[in-house]
């Protein structure tokens, strides 16, 4: 399931909408945004949340966002939901030793700090989320990470 599709089902059933043709239409079309604020800005309007000042989670502590999603019936995302497994289909060097990776799924990754990390063609890694938003690349079977970005 993808980030926008469980954002949606959190909005939906944290607001208690019953999503009609027309507001599912809506919603839709708000996919198709690039810009992330113009795109959050539809989805607002598109589930009925367009009045300013009444934001329901504004203050909203993490214990307490925790319960209204399981009052929701929201479960939180398993570990594999925070993580991606993939194969290296290519490596290219990039300045100051630093590598791009593309995997198998399409996606390019380029390498955030100038760390010897060893990857080949063939390789299985994990991408996995850290903290303050960080992203950390680990190749199978070692105990080395080195933080990375996606660049497609």
């Amino acid at each position: 399931m993808t980030l926008s599709a469980r954002w949606l089902a959190a909005v939906v059933l944290c607001s208690g909408a019953a999503l009609g043709d027309d507001m599912l239409d809506s919603v839709r079309q708000c996919m198709n945004q690039s810009d992330d604020a113009k795109r959050l800005a539809c989805y607002d309007s598109a589930v009925g949340r367009t009045k300013p000042g009444q934001n329901d989670d504004l203050g909203v502590t993490n214990q307490l966002l925790h319960e209204k999603q399981r009052a929701a019936g929201i479960s939180a995302p398993s570990p594999k939901d925070l993580e991606l497994r993939a194969v290296v289909q290519t490596v290219a060097q990039a300045a100051y030793g630093k590598f791009v990776v593309t995997l198998e799924n399409g996606q390019v990754w380029a390498q955030q700090e100038e760390l010897d990390f060893p990857l080949a063609t063939g390789d299985r890694i994990t991408i996995r989320k850290g903290m303050l938003g960080a992203l950390y690349l680990a190749k199978t079977g070692q105990n080395l990470t080195t933080r990375v970005r996606r660049i497609r």
